[in-house]
């Protein structure tokens, strides 16, 4: 019996144009939304380009804004070069319509501080230590900050420091003597301790838990450098930061010098009292016309005491204070320059110390 063999048909190689219009179809859809979506990924590269050029050159006109104000504050120090006193009467103490919203370019710049007013606190709330009383004021002031109404870390003694750290971080005298000590041995030449406990020198710093060092041995540069010595925190910097300086030949300005440092150079609450009374004028309001100024070193003493009452021991108090520590001049100066660009949220701030000479000593962008 024959077997025939089954032959299966064969399949068409050719399609329909209808798979053939359902292929293209299909191949032209992915490639619509891979086009699409690289479309898509190249779109936010190029715009996060575009807004990191915009973002650059913002920071860089913000940055122009700013100098150009500090440039302006500098220009204007310069102009009082010739002055023989500085008080907060001066032009460069506050004048609105010298250093508030400054047109420059495409922004505009406030140089300003805060400063507290110690005119409108209520003496009769001071503590026996002399701390600021309560119900002071900070205002906002448009001008500069003279760098010799603080007291100068590098050339204090450590009984100054003390004062100063007892009114202003309210702390006891061993936590004042261990930090003002500490400050000493940062900065003196030697490697020896000044007190024989509390204070610290190259092996207190060499053998801490992370990121060791050395006592510097030298005059501080900045005033930042304090948050490397032993015992100063931020807390402590924060409230310090108004009340000292590096820069300067270390006397104070006893037209602008607020209670807490007149305090801290020796001078007895009575007598601080007397003295800001006279800064104060007749009104009891700070930086007002009929306020009253020290003119010259040799008149601190005199101009006082026709103002009000010195007992004699008052009077030998201040002549000594005043020939070891005051003066009546002030030749560095703050600038703190507050940029911002026309019709824009950004914003950038300046901080800036030079002197009459329109040197810059120091210079921080945030």
């Amino acid at each position: 019996m024959d077997h025939k063999r089954r032959v299966l048909p064969r399949r068409s190689v050719f399609r329909s144009p209808a798979d053939v219009r359902g292929s293209i179809l299909i191949l032209t859809i992915w490639s619509i939304c891979f086009l699409s979506t690289l479309a898509v990924i190249l779109g936010l590269g190029v715009r996060q380009k575009l807004q990191l050029v915009q973002r650059l050159d913002e920071r860089d006109k913000l940055h122009l804004v700013a100098a150009a104000g500090i440039n302006q504050a500098i220009a204007r120090i310069r102009q009082d070069k010739e002055s023989t006193f500085y008080s907060f009467q001066d032009i460069c103490a506050d004048d609105p319509s010298v250093f508030k919203e400054i047109a420059l370019g495409e922004g505009r710049v406030d140089i300003r501080y805060d400063l507290f007013d110690e005119a409108s606190s209520s003496r009769s709330h001071r503590s026996p230590e002399g701390e600021e009383p309560a119900g002071g004021q900070t205002k906002v002031r448009y001008g500069l900050i003279d760098e010799e109404r603080k007291i100068n870390v590098n050339t204090a003694d450590a009984e100054v420091m003390e004062r100063l750290f007892r009114f202003v971080l309210d702390v006891d005298e061993v936590r004042a003597q261990d930090l003002a000590a500490s400050i000493v041995d940062w900065r003196d030449a030697d490697s020896e301790l000044s007190t024989p406990v509390g204070s610290a020198e190259d092996s207190f710093y060499r053998n801490l838990a992370y990121n060791s060092y050395e006592a510097k041995d030298a005059p501080l540069e900045a005033l930042d450098e304090l948050r490397l010595i032993k015992g100063m925190d931020a807390n402590s910097m924060e409230k310090l930061k108004d009340y000292l300086t590096v820069f300067g030949d270390g006397k104070i300005n006893i037209n602008t010098a607020p209670e807490a440092v007149l305090r801290a150079v020796g001078m007895s609450t009575y007598l601080v009292d007397k003295i800001m009374s006279y800064r104060f004028g007749k009104d009891g309001v700070m930086g007002t016309k009929d306020d009253n100024v020290f003119d010259r070193h040799s008149n601190i003493v005199p101009q006082l005491s026709q103002f009000v009452s010195l007992s004699d021991s008052e009077a030998a108090d201040l002549t000594r204070i005043a020939d070891q520590f005051l003066k009546v001049q002030s030749e560095n100066f703050m600038a703190r320059a507050a940029a911002h660009l026309n019709n824009r949220r950004n914003a950038t701030e300046v901080v800036a110390v030079f002197n009459r000479s329109g040197d810059i000593l120091y210079w921080h962008e945030f």
